[in-house]
């Protein structure tokens, strides 16, 4: 099953908003942060931890196996909706995002692991996915 592109695209942004809100739920004693609209995202970011790091270097590496997106691309995508969610809070509240190019900083560093997994599965994929080869016979 192949990816075309815009599905790729849908799927690493959304797998890379999972991948830091899922450890949330795994990790129950993180100090919960004040947000005008997205406290899960903010509280996600803060308490960035190795499961969140390990889900986007899964995501990269799935995404990159089953589409043909460049491995750049699925790293930037990944963390693509967190200045959006940023730009609507600073939106709805002036005061909340003070330091919001560093945090744009931040969000260029966490598609690092993406990046990685997406180029490992470049890597890796001529080894996983084996094409058929063509023999001339029908399989009846």
């Amino acid at each position: 099953m192949k990816l075309n592109n815009l599905s790729a695209f849908i799927a690493i942004s959304i797998l890379g908003m999972l991948s830091i809100i899922l450890p949330l739920f795994i990790l129950g004693d993180l100090k919960p942060y004040e947000s005008p609209l997205f406290p899960l995202i903010r509280t996600g970011i803060e308490g960035i931890s190795l499961y969140s790091i390990s889900f986007l270097f899964l995501s990269g590496f799935i995404v990159k196996l089953l589409s043909k997106l460049s491995f750049w691309k699925i790293g930037l995508m990944s963390m693509a909706l967190f200045p959006l969610a940023t730009f609507c809070e600073m939106i709805f509240d002036s005061t909340s995002h003070t330091m919001f190019p560093f945090e744009f900083i931040g969000y260029a560093i966490y598609t690092i692991p993406a990046i990685m997994g997406a180029a490992a599965s470049q890597f890796l994929k001529p080894f996983i996915i084996k094409k058929e080869v063509k023999t001339g016979y029908s399989k009846m």
